[in-house]
């Protein structure tokens, strides 16, 4: 705790003792203001002023040493999915990271930065900037002397007002694997509604996905670079009752779409070489545009 204050900014970054007694810091700008946990590099909370929170955190989560968070923006990698005897989606959410540096920016937006310690032939940084929205960047470089192949996904939880009218717009056209079924599809719908549980995941797709929620009057915009994966999922019911770290009445107000590089669009590093998912979220009144 007491290294992790050295990088605490009056007024504007903070570090304190989160739940579950897990270090904690809390970022306030004069547009927004956010929250995240070193263990797993996890962006807990963001909200810019006037509005409800953006991400969706459960009551139900553990804040536990080895044990991933629910909700919020888990870093998956460097699998996604599960993988017998490993922990599922990867070590990454389920490590603490390292805070390296923390700044303000010209335009008063906070940035931090992550460290990944990891055995990986890799050198991992997770950079969060909070503004009048959020940014986040994971930055994997191989440093080894062979290929390095890995996925990465920005496993986001958006809070929305219900799940029955809200769609998610952007991905017409866009192949995906129905994870329920494992069949192969085509998107035909302008955008997607929710009738059940749901967990596709879209591949060679790079467009920005707008999440239109008219319980609570805005849209939220998902612009990223670096990812040719989107996925899409709500657990509904009965999945929701399995989930222990998932409240059961909890799933009318989340939705994850998720922006990353899993399956067939994993990535494959030369040795030297370095790769950039980037993910902006922002927000804007239903049938605008965000800045």
């Amino acid at each position: 705790m007491d290294s992790l204050k050295n990088h605490d900014i009056p007024g504007r970054v903070t570090v304190f003792s989160g739940k579950g007694n897990l270090p904690a810091i809390r970022i306030q700008t004069e547009t927004s203001e956010a929250e995240i946990y070193p263990h797993g590099a996890h962006v807990t909370a963001f909200q810019k002023k006037g509005e409800p929170p953006l991400l969706f955190m459960s009551g139900s989560s553990d804040f536990l040493p080895g044990k991933p968070i629910r909700g919020g923006v888990p870093v998956i990698f460097p699998w996604f999915g599960g993988r017998e005897g490993h922990p599922a989606h990867g070590t990454a959410r389920v490590t603490p990271w390292d805070l390296t540096n923390s700044m303000l920016l010209p335009n008063g937006s906070a940035r931090l930065c992550f460290h990944l310690p990891c055995p990986e032939p890799a050198n991992v940084e997770f950079i969060v900037t909070v503004g009048n929205s959020l940014t986040m960047e994971f930055v994997v470089t191989n440093t080894g002397n062979a290929d390095f192949t890995f996925e990465n996904c920005l496993h986001t939880y958006f809070q929305v007002g219900d799940i029955h009218t809200i769609e998610v717009a952007g991905l017409k056209g866009a192949r995906y694997t129905d994870s329920l079924t494992t069949t192969q599809h085509v998107e035909e719908a302008e955008s997607i509604r929710f009738t059940s549980e749901t967990d596709r995941i879209y591949q060679d797709t790079t467009t920005t996905a707008e999440i239109r929620d008219p319980a609570l009057g805005r849209s939220i915009f998902v612009r990223k670079s670096g990812s040719k994966s989107t996925v899409v999922w709500n657990p509904w019911i009965d999945k929701s009752k399995r989930m222990l770290d998932f409240g059961d009445d909890e799933w009318p107000h989340m939705v994850c779409v998720e922006s990353g590089n899993v399956k067939e669009n994993h990535i494959t590093l030369a040795p030297g070489e370095s790769s950039t998912l980037k993910v902006e979220i922002d927000s804007a009144p239903l049938g605008g545009s965000a800045g």
